[in-house]
């Protein structure tokens, strides 16, 4: 008597095991991308640091920090596109980048035809994986140009207007640490290299017209963080209110490309009529951006973090991080949220 043995599975046991296989990898994928997000983040921290340091080498040979945007005097630097060299630019040696920093001719102004190569070459050390569009340089037509390759680094400027900076730098409530023409040394940082920000993220502009993490230009949201605390509507990491950044072309890119649809969802909303240039820390990190403080350690700030909110008086936490001159000591705890 022969006996029959079954072989393969039924329909239902192949659903159940689809079914099976299914939940298992709803469970795996957000673990995978929280490990890959971890791992970015990594980078970021280490990019960060490496750069504090590199501002530690160029202060040990100049005796200052850079400054962080320059300009000629006399120049309206709301409108200017006679870029000098920023901050990125002169600390380029101390970051092994000699030779990008010859090949640019510094007599000319940055958005001339002859430093149009330098400007485009992308530095992997100035690039957050956790971003996206870096492949999407920065171009308008007119002195401006194009083939400006991104980043996502800013130095703490002025919590000031960027017309204003200049004038108003040296006062307590607004210094930052390298702004308009202007900049610290480390003893100058009055409030302590370990309760002041030196750098932050920035986040990469969402077209080819919109200058925000662009590397080699000295304004606001391209290189540097200015307006950024008390008086201001992008107070603090991430703002998303509706007009937060003060850029160059707000209405344009509102406009027309990305819209203000893409600018809105992605918290990257801004504001042209005043044209005065502000700009806040902003990072695709859940929760926050990364910053390097003036002794160069790196820490994670909250979106969460007390600020003074639009247009606020004078001062709260995020304040008292910002300014490196106020006199008053602050509880980093209450920075880093730990």
């Amino acid at each position: 008597m022969s006996t029959f043995r079954r072989k393969g599975f039924t329909l239902v046991e192949l659903l159940v095991v689809i079914a099976i296989i299914g939940v298992l990898v709803a469970l795996l994928l957000p673990a995978v991308q929280s490990a890959r997000e971890a791992a970015r983040r990594m980078q970021c921290v280490n990019n960060l640091k490496q750069l504090a340091l590199s501002l530690h080498n160029y202060h040990d040979q100049h005796k200052a920090f850079p400054p962080g945007m320059q300009y000629d005097q006399g120049e309206n630097v709301q409108v200017s596109d006679n870029f000098r060299p920023n901050w990125i630019i002169l600390v380029l040696p101390f970051m092994e980048q000699q030779a990008l920093q010859d090949s640019f001719n510094l007599n000319e102004i940055i958005s001339a035809p002859v430093n149009r190569q330098p400007r485009g070459v992308e530095i992997p050390s100035l690039v957050c994986p956790s971003d996206t569009g870096h492949n999407i340089k920065y171009a308008k037509e007119g002195t401006e140009g194009d083939n400006w390759a991104r980043g996502n680094y800013g130095s703490n400027g002025a919590l000031e207007h960027t017309d204003d900076a200049e004038e108003n730098w040296g006062d307590p409530q607004k210094t930052g640490v390298m702004s308009l023409n202007r900049s610290l040394s480390i003893a100058e940082i009055s409030d302590g290299t370990s309760n002041t920000m030196l750098l932050s993220e920035l986040r990469v502009g969402l077209s080819s017209r919109d200058r925000r993490g662009t590397w080699a230009m000295g304004t606001a949201g391209a290189s540097v963080i200015t307006m950024h605390g008390f008086g201001g509507d992008a107070n603090g990491p991430n703002p998303c209110n509706g007009s937060s950044d003060d850029i160059e072309d707000c209405n344009w890119i509102t406009q027309n490309d990305p819209g203000l649809g893409a600018l809105e969802s992605e918290c990257m909303t801004c504001w042209e009529p005043c044209n005065s240039h502000q700009a806040a820390p902003r990072s695709r990190h859940p929760g926050g951006v990364h910053a390097a403080l003036g002794d160069a350690s790196v820490q994670f700030v909250s979106n969460f973090v007390e600020t003074t909110g639009s247009f606020g008086g004078c001062c709260s936490v995020w304040d008292r991080f910002c300014s490196s001159q106020d006199g008053i000591a602050i509880d980093m705890t209450r920075v880093i949220g730990q």
